[in-house]
């Protein structure tokens, strides 16, 4: 019996850490994806109106995508690796749709402005990378996990 039970607690911290790493990666990478979006925009040479309203749908948007990365946080190694994979493609369709849905603004930006859009549209590659790995940086920590050994790379 207290195997059941052991193992039960086992899954609800399990749980718990995936909830508090989707949370975690989420607001992080959310507000990181939010700062960048007013850089973007600002570096078009249009006025940032972001609203709180908007800032809380992009917190929800990035804690949704960030749940394939929290959920195999404490899986084995080839499972992590493709829930952080799922997670980076998932957060780079996203991040990719949004942008070319505003790419008027970035394609008619004054010529000097150019090297800082690029240096931002870099950022935004970083964060789409950060994302799963950052989930399930959190969800280990909150699981109580070992670090990670790092996954071989293929020769």
């Amino acid at each position: 019996m207290d195997k059941v039970i052991g193992g039960r607690g086992r899954l609800i911290r399990l749980a718990a850490a995936a909830l508090a790493g989707a949370l975690g990666a989420g607001i992080v990478i959310g507000l990181t994806a939010r700062l960048l979006m007013s850089a973007i925009t600002l570096a078009a040479a249009e006025e940032s109106t972001f609203t709180l309203g908007g800032t809380a749908g992009v917190l929800l948007v990035f804690t949704v995508l960030s749940v394939p990365a929290a959920l195999t946080a404490n899986a084995p190694p080839v499972v992590r690796l493709a829930g952080r994979w799922v997670t980076a493609a998932v957060t780079g369709w996203a991040v990719a749709s949004t942008g070319f849905a505003d790419g008027a603004a970035v394609l008619l930006a004054p010529d000097g402005r150019m090297p800082l859009i690029a240096v931002v549209t870099v950022g935004f590659g970083a964060t789409v990378v950060a994302h799963g790995q950052f989930a399930q940086f959190v969800a280990r920590r909150v699981a109580g996990s070992p670090a990670p050994a790092p996954v071989p790379a293929a020769v």
